[in-house]
């Protein structure tokens, strides 16, 4: 049975920019430690849909917003 999955993206950018501030990340840093590039992070926090999945789950992962 096909489901429906409704993610609150700006909630979760939101939550990913405090984060990484509050692990005093830079967005170099953050990239890095995820292992995606600089400019994948700068959209990211900019809201950019364009980014995969993949690349979001790894930097999310390393913020502690998944399992």
């Amino acid at each position: 049975m096909e489901q429906n999955i409704c993610l609150n993206w700006p909630a979760l950018i939101t939550e990913a920019k405090l984060r990484r501030k509050k692990q005093k990340f830079s967005v170099v840093q953050l990239a890095t430690l995820a292992g995606v590039n600089r400019a994948t992070v700068t959209k990211l926090e900019k809201g950019d849909t364009s980014i995969t999945l993949e690349s979001a789950i790894k930097i999310f992962k390393q913020l502690g917003l998944t399992c």
